[in-house]
């Protein structure tokens, strides 16, 4: 028999809880002398070591990420883990550039490639499996910059490669043959006989002169090629040569070649006053200068030119 720790009623020797009061009577070993307490006790009797301290379970060690710098040339193409279906597509393309890299590791690794801007369109497969995405960065000579301003020539371009004949396509082929002598369809200034190209400009006198406003053309043309300047099919040195063709000044009272833009429905402009062919006086406004025969007009243009145009474009 023995008496318990707590209550003192006897019990038997076997007994690890005491039938009266419930308490454990099992001695308490300590955890670092080993010594063996009576099992009520709050600290070692050996060495004073605390016996109720429960150890804390050993935290997991953190994955240290150690940030590598943005390449400062070339275009640098950033991405983390995504629960997209096309997050291991991904991985996969980015891992056939010789310049990839993965720092981090797990769903907390992020995912790297660089190419230089000549080399942008090797970057449309990885491109492809990132569209929606919200964990993908893009940075421009070491700069981050905005994801569209980068890639917003992808949707274009596509319609390019997927055209009939893709050398045709950017100079208006498949746009019913709205000639396009910039090679960008983007650049919204078509040469087409009521394109706001013919009105950039000023009149002269009242005898007809019409001089182009070139540097509103070019400014023009700049602001809307901006965000397709990375397009691979786009060359600036074309847009600048068939600016330099295109004519400072005509008159279309002199020159069959070009005819008066009438302004309808508007008193802006230069007044135009002459017979008609059943022999009454007409007066109207006109507001630019556009050629005659488009045609003719982009064939005096190419020929000005010191690049030459792909066949096909003027027809």
């Amino acid at each position: 028999m023995k008496n318990c720790y707590k209550c003192q009623s006897e019990i038997q020797e076997s007994f690890k809880f005491c039938p009266n009061c419930g308490s454990n009577q099992t001695e308490l070993a300590c955890p670092s002398c080993k010594y063996k307490n009576e099992p009520n006790s709050k600290f070692c009797q050996e060495c004073g070591s605390n016996l109720k301290e429960t150890k804390k379970p050993k935290a997991k060690p953190k994955v240290e990420i150690i940030e590598q710098p943005i390449p400062e040339f070339g275009i640098t193409v950033e991405f983390k883990y995504s629960t997209s279906q096309t997050f291991d597509f991904a991985v996969e393309e980015a891992m056939k550039f010789s310049t990839f890299q993965q720092i981090g590791e797990d769903k907390k690794a992020i995912y790297r490639v660089n190419v230089t801007d000549d080399q942008i369109e090797t970057l449309e497969p990885l491109l492809e499996n990132l569209k929606g995405w919200r964990n993908r960065k893009v940075y421009h000579n070491g700069e981050k910059v905005l994801w569209d301003s980068m890639f917003s020539h992808q949707w274009c371009y596509g319609q390019r490669k997927a055209s009939y004949k893709p050398e045709l396509y950017c100079f208006g082929y498949e746009n019913n043959y709205d000639y396009n002598l910039w090679g960008c369809i983007q650049t919204r200034l078509a040469f087409r006989e009521h394109s706001e190209l013919f009105t950039y400009g000023k009149w002269l006198n009242t005898k007809g002169d019409w001089e182009f406003d070139k540097e509103r053309i070019s400014h023009t043309l700049e602001k809307n090629l901006f965000q397709y300047r990375f397009c691979p099919a786009m060359n600036l040195e074309l847009v600048k040569d068939v600016l330099l063709a295109f004519p400072d000044k005509v008159n279309p009272s002199k020159d069959d070649d070009w005819k008066f833009i009438k302004n309808y429905g508007s008193q802006d402009g230069l007044k135009i006053t002459e017979k008609s062919s059943f022999g009454y006086v007409e007066e109207y406004y006109v507001n630019g200068a556009a050629p005659a025969s488009m045609k003719k007009f982009l064939t005096q243009i190419s020929k000005k030119m010191t690049r030459k145009l792909p066949n096909g474009i003027i027809e």
